[in-house]
């Protein structure tokens, strides 16, 4: 149990939710005060404006006159405070990257602001969507973040940023939903800080300072929703930094798969070095061949075969041969590892759901193992432990149980004949003069033209016409043709199917049987105007629908 353990430890490719959060932290604190001052740079003003907007429109009475112009404002500094994100997080990847900053033209800010302002338009409908089914919620919240990180400074479009955010938000969904957990949790703790201590701030004011506030005047004017505004926007400061560079990570380990990037910036140190030394260690080594060496010159420069060089060049001809064809079915059959199918973000997550049913399920498997133990440790046999002669009331116990289980299976029998028997189809019909009920209900729109075989539906119609039941003989008579068509593999019968699915199936032989399309349009015609419509149907009209039945059996 602890290899299979080990085995699995060693095989997950995913950092662990708790060390990615911790790796986001140390980014912040490893000496990027920089982007942490370009990130408040583009966010303080944001989120000031959008305090002072809550504000004013929820408590000055002329606010619908001019709040339009205060939500394009607050707007444009939204804009303003997406691109500066993006700085942030652009400058937290160089810094994993062993990087030098990258440099922001006027012609990149401009185009990062328009591709930033299409794709997080969508979050103010697609965000509270998400969060009211709260099933998607974690994969659309990564995605708005990894628009942020993911704007490097190639050229793209927005459909391509889109594509690649998306890639890595269904990555590890396991990790992410785990991510926003601990954060959620976070989160609640600091708003709750937060909240505590701009509550008691005025009063701290009061008694050191002597200061009277409105709020020590009247507790009662924290009750408001600007207190809850007020909080709300600094844990956001607090709090957003951190998701950024957690979303950076998550990118940074995903997009590591392919490029191998995270080896490539702890080794770009040493290759530097190592590449000064290649350098001068070629410039200072004399060449070992010149270009005026002729092939006369060299061929006797070269040494001769020794028997080591033979024997690896026999080995190599001896494999060669061994390779062939006819030799194949003298060597053992090789394993060739199947390369490992791309999934989608639904694929991985039902993935992830089954691997931990099944390791809810060894979890259960070892308590029922364990309570089996302790049973059997309380009831020892009776020879192997002896007992006295009075008292013993072991064997009672044990044919107690050994009844509570006969009867428990008996009930388990029961049950499952009682399933079975109510699961049995239940073969719909009428009599009706004295005919036998039938094998179908043809007014059930779940049968298909596999139900029964040709001539069982030829049959039923002929029944049908003589309780002059036209609708449903007509019905039965399209099955028929429909079974027809399947049997010379003209169509492949499916419940999903339509009747134009059908068609088009022939279609696709139109030009080796074209009557037989023109017949079966004729076919769907007349069913369709009768079954879904108010055609009535008569014995005249059931007559030409068998007369088409029969050329197209004709036809086949």
């Amino acid at each position: 149990m602890v290899e299979q353990k080990m085995t699995r430890r060693v095989m997950r490719t995913e950092p662990r939710a708790m060390v990615v959060i911790e790796g986001a932290i140390y980014l912040l604190r490893r000496r990027n005060w920089v982007a942490l001052a370009e990130y408040y740079l583009g966010t303080l003003p944001f989120v000031l404006a959008l305090l002072y907007f809550w504000s004013d429109m929820s408590g000055n009475p002329m606010a619908v006159w001019y709040c339009g112009p205060s939500a394009a404002g607050v707007a444009l500094l939204f804009i303003w405070m997406k691109m500066w994100q993006v700085r942030f997080c652009r400058r937290l990847w160089c810094h994993l990257q062993n990087e030098a900053p990258e440099n922001w033209t006027w012609k990149r800010a401009l185009s990062t602001a328009v591709r930033q302002t299409i794709l997080h338009a969508t979050g103010v409908v697609i965000l509270p969507l998400a969060f009211i089914t709260l099933f998607s919620l974690a994969w659309v919240y990564a995605f708005y973040q990894n628009l942020c990180v993911l704007e490097d400074a190639r050229p793209k479009g927005a459909m391509k940023l889109a594509r690649a955010a998306k890639e890595q938000s269904v990555l590890w969904p396991g990790q992410n939903h785990v991510i926003l957990l601990v954060m959620k949790l976070f989160g609640v703790i600091v708003y709750l800080n937060i909240a505590i201590t701009v509550a008691f701030l005025p009063y701290l004011l009061k008694s050191i300072l002597g200061i009277e506030t409105v709020f020590t005047l009247s507790g009662a004017g924290l009750l408001n929703t600007t207190f809850l505004a007020i909080v709300a926007g600094l844990s956001y400061l607090c709090l957003d930094p951190v998701m950024k560079a957690i979303y950076v990570l998550r990118c940074f380990y995903g997009r590591s798969r392919r490029t191998a990037d995270d080896l490539k910036s702890v080794l770009r140190p040493f290759l530097n070095g190592a590449a000064m030394t290649m350098a001068a260690l070629l410039f200072l080594l004399p060449p070992a061949i010149t270009l005026a060496d002729d092939p006369q010159t060299l061929l006797a420069r070269s040494p001769t075969i020794d028997n080591h060089t033979y024997a690896r060049q026999l080995d190599g001809q001896i494999e060669d041969v061994l390779a062939q064809r006819r030799f194949a079915w003298r060597l053992p059959r090789e394993e060739v590892p199947q390369p490992p199918e791309e999934q989608g973000w639904l694929g991985m997550t039902f993935q992830w759901i089954g691997e931990k049913i099944k390791a809810f399920f060894r979890l259960l498997n070892q308590w029922i193992e364990d309570f089996f133990e302790w049973l059997r440790k309380k009831m020892p046999s009776l020879e192997t432990s002896p007992s006295s002669e009075k008292g013993d009331y072991r064997s009672v116990i044990r044919w107690i149980f050994y009844a509570l289980g006969f009867g428990l299976a008996l009930w388990l029998i029961y049950l499952l004949f009682r399933w079975f028997k109510n699961a049995q189809p239940v073969r719909s019909g009428e009599v009706e003069n004295g005919l036998e009920p039938l094998a179908v209900d043809l007014n059930d729109e779940l049968i298909t033209a596999e139900d029964l075989p040709l001539d069982r539906w030829l049959t039923m119609a002929r029944e049908m016409m003589e309780r002059k039941d036209f609708r449903r003989a007509l019905r039965a008579m399209y099955l028929s043709v429909l079974a027809q068509l399947a049997d010379a593999q003209r169509v492949k019968i499916a419940r999903y199917k339509s009747n134009r699915d059908y068609a088009l199936e022939l279609a696709r032989r139109e030009h080796a049987e074209p009557e037989l399309r023109n017949v079966f349009d004729r076919c769907i015609r007349m069913f369709e105007r009768s079954w879904y419509g108010m055609h009535p149907v008569d014995k005249s009209s059931l007559e030409q629908f068998m007369e088409h039945q029969k050329r197209i059996a004709a036809l086949v």
